[in-house]
């Protein structure tokens, strides 16, 4: 098997168009959503070989399938950030690992691309079809079961009521694009749904491709979502494991013979703690699939001291100064200190700035964790520029904005979090 630039797809030639773009001018992002301006993503579109046909000047970002992901995946990847610019609004900024992301081979970047997108991206952002729900969690691994199972070049019903790809693929809607552009298939869409919205996203027939065939049949044994996907995770909702037990309880409920699961249950636990890009080396030519992009850093804790500007309103904000061992709980009690609160609620640090995100550290006193007085700020990859939302009482929302000003190697190191600077009067806690 190769990959190329353009093949399966297109894919590797479309993203270092998209990138390379974004390094050439400022794109200053929506305040809403977070989105690239509709003029570039007009621009960018003309440039793609897997375009959106039907597009044009007035559609945001939304509205682009293939330039939504990339713009998720440069983010998840690390290999763009978010920074604060002018008037509240982000701007999207290349990073130095994206150079280390091009001297990985053709089949490196391909496999990379599709580990930040089965890994690390939030499928419920990715998904614009659906009102951003993801597919299926019960299904999405019998998907490639199925896709595995099937012939190259022949066509799938999935119109049919009685087809098996019907129940399973209702609700994908913007990952059937997705996995088309990573080369798994084709489809052909239904274009009376089209009549009602461009984002309705139905299709007639699914024309599975024999590179999607080979990859497949890797993904449903050794890779399923449940168990890989960081944001699935951190729900802590399902696991493959449940899966499987819930199709053995099924069987014994129909009197049928309950299934072995075994050895497929074992493949999937023993290839946890290897990389993404380890199971599929075999179907390349020696050479061509041997390294990925380090998943964290080097050292696990970025030293120096660090400082926090944390900001209710443009005029009312306070700065904190912290060393990389201090935690994120004893960042909690000196905003509460700075404001004068009186930590009598419990907290929760949105790492993405979206309020309720799976992206979070939660007060000890919380139910689910990840807790916040379990991870040391040095173990964030934090960076000057970023940005992530602290939100006290649950009942009132007091949300703050907490920004890092600097990350500074040679400043001696504070013993506890200090209060270092300060603008306008600290608001009433309780506003009666």
């Amino acid at each position: 098997m190769i990959i190329s630039a353009t093949y399966p797809t297109t894919l590797l030639q479309d993203f270092r168009i998209f990138m390379d773009r974004l390094k050439m001018k400022e794109t200053v992002l929506s305040t809403k959503n977070q989105y690239m301006p509709r003029e570039l993503l007009w621009e960018l579109n003309q440039l793609m070989g897997l375009k959106t046909n039907d597009a044009n000047p007035k559609l945001d970002q939304g509205s682009y399938p293939l330039l939504h992901m990339f713009n998720q995946l440069a983010l998840a990847g690390k290999l763009a950030i978010m920074i604060p610019g002018k008037g509240g609004k982000f701007l999207l900024k290349v990073t130095e690992r994206y150079e280390d992301y091009l001297n990985l081979t053709m089949a490196e970047q391909y496999f990379y691309l599709l580990e930040t997108l089965w890994i690390d991206a939030d499928w419920g952002t990715l998904q614009k079809a659906t009102h951003n729900h993801i597919p299926d969690v019960h299904y999405i691994a019998a998907i490639w079961q199925e896709l595995a199972q099937s012939e190259g070049g022949k066509a799938l019903s999935v119109k049919d009521s009685a087809s098996y790809w019907v129940k399973q693929l209702w609700d994908w809607g913007y990952f059937l694009w997705y996995f088309t552009y990573f080369g798994f298939w084709q489809f052909n869409m239904d274009e009376e749904a089209l009549k009602v919205s461009r984002r309705n996203i139905e299709i007639t027939t699914l024309n599975p491709t024999e590179f999607g065939i080979s990859l497949a049949a890797i993904i449903f044994r050794y890779r399923d979502y449940l168990d890989w996907n960081q944001v699935n995770i951190r729900k802590g909702v399902w696991t493959s494991q449940d899966i499987l037990d819930g199709l053995n309880d099924r069987s014994r409920m129909m009197g049928e013979k309950p299934q072995n699961f075994t050895e497929l249950a074992k493949s999937r636990q023993k290839s946890l703690g290897e990389p993404f890009y380890k199971a599929f080396v075999t179907l390349f030519a020696p050479g061509d699939l041997k390294h990925s992009l380090p998943r964290e850093q080097q050292d696990t804790i970025e030293g120096g001291t660090y400082l926090f500007k944390v900001s209710l309103s443009r005029g009312r904000w306070r700065k904190i100064e912290m060393a990389a061992k201090h935690t994120l709980h004893q960042l909690h009690i000196a905003i509460q200190e700075a404001f004068a609160f009186d930590d009598d609620h419990m907290y929760c640090f949105f790492m993405d700035n979206k309020k309720w995100s799976y992206d979070r550290y939660e007060s000890p006193l919380d139910e689910d964790g990840p807790y916040a007085d379990e991870v040391m700020i040095g173990e964030l990859e934090l960076y000057p520029g970023k940005t992530f939302l602290y939100l006290f009482d649950y009942g009132d929302e007091w949300e703050f904005k907490v920004e890092v000003e600097e990350i500074n190697s040679d400043k001696p190191l504070p013993l506890n979090p200090q209060i270092v600077g300060k603008r306008g009067e600290a608001p009433d806690q309780y506003r009666y």
